[in-house]
């Protein structure tokens, strides 16, 4: 990507970083490339254990390692999202879905005007699917720009699993703190099991019935559970399983392409304005 700086050996990802990049490096790289990766996150209570930068962290590290991949650069993460049934905890910074999509919104809109064309948003936080639908339908529909969002959680913890480390959030933020330099910031030893939970009967009795409602925990590990078995020692296998996953995701760049010259056309070419594209009902 940019020219090697002195100490840059012992920054984790300092070739795909775009925050440690110069303007100058950032025009140099859209000579020759429009793909952009922005991780977006979450900062809320995560239990008793798990750092506040949970989802932050995880995102980060899966855009980094998607980034890699992709041979493109990777934003800084976005931090401050609505974050859902932590809301009222503390440390929870806790803003509105409406403010995360018109600033996430505003993001993307900004870094396709400043030349990235291929926008992929990397965030496994929970509420944001629904929230960055919205964003990549409504910048669809005002620009005709496509942005992707990817959710990478679900790959990951698959990979996890199959090597012998299956367990859920917490593992998966140990393994991406590792990734981005910060091994040893957390401890996830712990006493006891705790399974992850509904506050209330009603919430699981709602969802049977295909209903959607908000809530808040009424305890903090409801939020990702507690597993004793997990250690710090997991959390080079757990960085191994989440590069496995980035890697099986290479050709998304390939895909994103020829998808927007695909709906590019699709617009050009008005296909309700074509008398065939109407299907005869008698």
């Amino acid at each position: 990507m940019a020219k090697r700086k002195s100490g840059e050996a012992s920054i984790p990802f300092a070739d795909v970083r775009m925050e440690l990049m110069s303007s100058r490096d950032v025009q140099a790289y859209q000579r020759r490339s429009d793909l952009v990766v922005l991780p977006v996150g979450c900062f809320e209570m995560h239990g008793p254990l798990v750092p506040l930068g949970c989802d932050a962290f995880i995102d980060w590290a899966m855009g980094l390692l998607l980034a890699r991949q992709w041979k493109c650069l990777c934003l800084p993460p976005i931090y401050y999202t609505f974050p859902g049934a932590s809301g009222p905890w503390p440390g929870t910074v806790d803003i509105s879905s409406r403010a995360t999509v018109d600033y996430l919104q505003a993001v993307v809109l900004s870094l396709l005007k400043g030349g990235f064309k291929r926008v992929v948003i990397v965030g496994s936080h929970g509420p944001l699917a629904a929230m960055a639908q919205c964003v990549i339908r409504d910048v669809f529909q005002a620009t005709g720009h496509a942005v992707l969002h990817v959710q990478p959680y679900n790959p990951v913890i698959k990979k996890m699993e199959a090597r012998g480390v299956p367990y859920g959030e917490p593992g998966l933020v140990l393994g991406s703190m590792q990734l981005l330099g910060l091994g040893g910031a957390f401890d996830p030893s712990c006493v006891a099991d705790r399974p992850l939970e509904f506050p209330v009967p009603s919430i699981g009795a709602l969802r049977k019935c295909q209903a959607q409602a908000p809530w808040i925990f009424s305890k903090d590990y409801q939020h990702t559970g507690m597993n004793k078995q997990l250690k710090a020692s997991h959390a080079d296998q757990i960085a191994e399983a989440m590069a496995e996953a980035a890697a099986e995701m290479k050709d998304l760049p390939r895909h994103f392409k020829q998808y927007q010259k695909e709906m590019a056309k699709l617009y050009k070419d008005k296909p309700w304005a074509n008398p065939k594209a109407w299907t005869r009902t008698e």
